[in-house]
């Protein structure tokens, strides 16, 4: 499946709702919305039931203003057995003078249910191919720090906080 085809592209103006105390666009707001692309895109790719296993990578590289829009733009960059990586890149514009900006790139991974086969995937544009040509190296991360996570998580006290 070629990467084109897995696309999603969601695009929201920022206004009061969804500002900071800096009248930028709050980033919690933004990672809602960056999953649900994504999430559409993981969907258009295995046509099952996804869930949202990480998000790898966010940077957030200009602030988002208010009355600016946001543009979500999304599609797969790797493929394994069970789990895809989606990259995601979040394109500001001042409506009123046209100025476009990269306001963040992100990497995200999702997983499908066992048994379901997932396609690979065909970059086509240059961006496409320099996306995807960093896919292996980023999963080695991932499953490092996944690993790092969960050794983490048997030293994590569970007990309830109010309780001495």
């Amino acid at each position: 499946m070629k990467c084109a085809e897995t696309r999603a592209v969601q695009t929201h103006i920022i206004t009061y709702p969804h500002l900071n105390f800096h009248k930028t666009l709050f980033g919690g707001q933004l990672m809602a919305w960056l999953d649900e692309t994504a999430g559409i895109v993981a969907v258009r790719l295995s046509r099952a039931a996804i869930v949202t296993a990480s998000v790898d990578h966010l940077d957030f590289l200009a602030p988002l203003k208010a009355s600016h829009s946001v543009c979500i733009e999304a599609y797969v960059s790797g493929v394994g057995t069970r789990s895809m990586e989606i990259f995601a890149k979040v394109i500001g514009e001042d409506l009123f003078s046209g100025e476009r900006y990269l306001a963040g790139t992100c990497f995200m991974t999702f997983v499908v249910p066992k048994g379901v086969k997932l396609p690979s995937i065909e970059p086509e544009t240059e961006e496409e191919h320099f996306i995807c040509q960093g896919y292996e190296a980023r999963k080695q991360v991932r499953q490092a720090k996944r690993q790092e996570s969960l050794d983490l998580a048997k030293n994590i006290d569970i007990n309830s906080p109010w309780h001495s």
